[in-house]
């Protein structure tokens, strides 16, 4: 049996990529107030106004956690006072650890978890009341999801372990993944499979 260390060696850049493309920089913000910009009236589709977005609940979820990560690269103390305001105020529960690429929205942040090692790329879009976080795999080993850009998570939705979601997949409603899903693809079920 061999071992392939092409698909290690992609994995490991595919997460490098994912944590150096994410956390809190001032343009993650910028891109998070952008991707937000969607007008919530029916009367009026299309793009709201920058003080609207601003005074959205999934919009003050995403600049808490992107104060917690820039205030716990710092002082951590302080990044776990900023996780836990988030968490009381929004009912997102994100770690201040978590690599979350811009243009984040978190369409209604109540119910959201992300844990301290989750990489997510850019453009994501999430539901309420999710899980992204560690678990053990069934081959054993430990680790956390890595997920790719423009990825789409549903309500109630379960990413769970060491695996690999690619960009643009689709993770539908209460479905838990334990297993990687490859680009353009959908995750759906209790385990979840893939499909087209």
């Amino acid at each position: 049996m061999t071992h392939d260390t092409t698909k290690d060696i992609t994995n490991e850049t595919t997460e490098d990529t994912a944590r150096d493309t994410a956390g809190a920089r001032p343009l993650g913000l910028l891109a998070d107030l952008a991707a937000n910009r969607t007008s919530d009236d029916p009367r009026r589709p299309g793009t709201a106004g920058v003080l609207p977005t601003v005074l959205t609940l999934r919009f003050l979820a995403t600049f808490l956690y992107r104060a917690s990560a820039r205030a716990g690269s710092s002082v951590p103390v302080l990044g776990s006072v900023l996780k836990q305001l988030n968490h009381a105020i929004t009912g997102a529960d994100i770690a201040w650890s978590a690599r979350i690429g811009p243009g984040l929205v978190l369409w209604h942040p109540t119910g959201v978890v992300i844990g301290p090692r989750v990489v997510v790329g850019r453009d994501a879009r999430v539901q309420q009341g999710i899980t992204l976080g560690a678990a053990r795999s069934r081959t054993g080993k430990d680790g956390d999801p890595v997920l790719g850009d423009g990825v789409y998570v549903g309500a109630g939705a379960r990413v769970l372990g060491p695996v690999r979601v690619g960009d643009r997949a689709r993770i539908g409603a209460n479905a838990v993944v334990l297993i990687d899903v490859p680009d353009d693809a959908s995750a759906v079920g209790v385990p979840a499979r893939i499909i087209a």
